[in-house]
């Protein structure tokens, strides 16, 4: 913890362009929110659809770390894993949507079952609640894309967690973000300003993606200078 006050931990942030992209992108809700009134609920959804995104991203990421740790072997046997992960993370954002949207006005479409449909009925809903919103999940869908590819591209320094740990970082992330909303819900019980806690949650969420963002590209180096000094003793 005492890593992210010190300045050497964000000057390492800094010099990543995807740091950058990433901050562009999760701050693009503050103009909508001046441009369109997006509210607490918006925000809310679509930091909900973000989470249908990063599922289908870490699919891959749990695909392609299996083929960097053990070849066509490892990605052959990720995939059961990435069908077990399908599942368990399907119903988790299903039970998770039906408590957001459950404070939502309007029609979402049937979500009695867990499924495939009632997810992409959910996701349409948020996706279309407020204008701006299908532009701010397009940014997202793109920056995890990239994300991936810098990642797992042949030519990449990154070392890669094992499938197994990518599987598992996305619920961290929803935790947090749970996190980050109640304490802009108190900011704006506290300040008696919603757009002063809107804005608190937006900022919560950007320094959480810059933490998470330098963790793993920092993780990354310590691994490979722990190999360094392993092979040289």
């Amino acid at each position: 913890m005492i890593q992210y006050f010190k300045p050497s931990f964000w000057r390492v942030a800094m010099k990543d362009p995807l740091t950058w992209l990433a901050l562009a992108v999760d701050l693009t809700p503050i103009i909508f929110v001046f441009m369109f009134g997006w509210g607490a609920t918006a925000l809310v959804l679509l930091y909900w659809a973000e989470n249908i995104l990063i599922g289908i991203a870490t699919l891959g990421r749990i695909i392609l770390s299996g083929f960097a740790k053990m070849g066509i072997a490892g990605a052959v046997l990720s995939l059961f894993l990435a069908a077990f992960f399908t599942f368990h993370y399907g119903l988790f954002c299903f039970g998770h949507g039906v408590f957001v949207f459950s404070f939502v006005d309007g029609d979402t479409g049937p979500v009695d079952m867990p499924g495939y449909e009632s997810l992409k009925n959910m996701f349409v809903s948020a996706a279309t609640y407020m204008p701006g919103m299908t532009f701010s999940l397009g940014l997202i869908a793109i920056y995890q894309f990239v994300a991936v590819v810098k990642d797992y591209w042949p030519s990449s320094d990154y070392e890669a967690p094992n499938p197994m740990e990518e599987m598992f970082s996305p619920y961290g992330r929803i935790v947090v973000l749970h996190i980050a909303i109640f304490a802009g819900a108190f900011a704006m019980a506290a300040l008696g300003d919603p757009m002063i806690g809107m804005l608190a949650l937006i900022l919560l969420r950007a320094a959480y993606t810059v933490l998470g963002r330098t963790w793993r590209d920092k993780r990354g180096k310590e691994e490979d200078q722990i190999l360094s000094n392993s092979s040289m003793s």
